[in-house]
């Protein structure tokens, strides 16, 4: 048995705003079983796409597709292409200058 998506989203965000960081919610997913996708923005025009797999319990976070820096227009083609495919899915924006995992 897993942690629902939205307990998951919820702990996130909440955990990321204790540490003075700007989170969002961008997109609603199913609350059981919905993938989640974090969008690491660096606020400099690029950002990155991190994916959260329930079945790792250390470093739940992995990129997705790639690990660079990638320009804003670019990560939002491939979330609308993600949310094409599943409209079950949650998106998460994390804005931090550092760039820093999120896996902290």
């Amino acid at each position: 048995m897993s942690i629902n998506s939205d307990f998951i989203v919820a702990a996130f965000i909440r955990e990321t705003r204790k540490r003075f960081l700007d989170t969002y919610l961008i997109r609603r997913g199913d609350k059981s079983s919905g993938e989640i996708f974090l969008k690491l923005n660096n606020l400099d025009g690029f950002s990155k796409i991190y994916t959260y797999k329930k079945t790792k319990t250390s470093d739940p976070w992995e990129p997705y597709s790639s690990s660079d820096w990638e320009e804003e227009k670019v990560i939002k083609s491939k979330l609308n292409k993600i949310v094409n495919i599943d409209q079950d899915i949650w998106v998460i924006e994390l804005d931090d200058k550092k760039g820093n995992s999120p896996n902290f």
